[in-house]
């Protein structure tokens, strides 16, 4: 299942993780995959699956759930890989990939105002939600992806000083 996705600034791309809803801004969607395989990467972060092959890229696959505190799913068959590009100042953009239980729509999102909810996220993660949206009943919490690259980052740094 590969989905071409047409990149617009106003979209939004939504996709389910445990019970809950998610969304990334579409720009940053390169494209969505079946999950077939990953090469572990030994002494890695609890979050990092691995890595994997996409069209002769070597990518990261980060697994939100790991990061969020939310119970991993150590089942992968059936689950999508959306493959991220995020842009950084002076640099070339940065891929990595995000295991997701389901893929959902593309489309614009209705921004709400919200409180300090922790939405069951720990307290060192909340930057990683940058607004509540809500289609309908439903919630959705959208992504800042530069705020859970930021803190791979610095947590990756952490890990190759601890080991030094």
């Amino acid at each position: 299942m590969n989905i071409s996705i047409e990149n617009k600034n106003y979209d939004y791309f939504s996709f389910m993780l445990g019970k809950g809803m998610f969304a990334v801004p579409v720009k940053y969607v390169k494209e969505v995959l079946e999950f077939t395989s990953l090469t572990k990467v030994p002494n890695s972060l609890d979050y990092l699956l691995g890595v994997t092959n996409i069209r002769g890229s070597v990518v990261s696959i980060i697994d939100l759930r790991k990061l969020f505190g939310f119970n991993p799913s150590s089942y992968l068959d059936g689950t999508s890989i959306i493959n991220l590009e995020i842009p950084r100042p002076n640099e070339k953009p940065f891929e990595i990939a995000i295991i997701a239980d389901s893929v959902d729509i593309v489309g614009g999102l209705s921004m709400i105002q919200a409180g300090s909810a922790s939405y069951g996220i720990p307290k060192e993660q909340s930057s990683f939600i940058k607004s509540v949206a809500r289609r309908g009943d439903e919630f959705i919490l959208v992504l800042n992806l530069e705020e859970i690259l930021k803190f791979i980052k610095a947590d990756v740094e952490k890990t190759e000083k601890a080991t030094v």
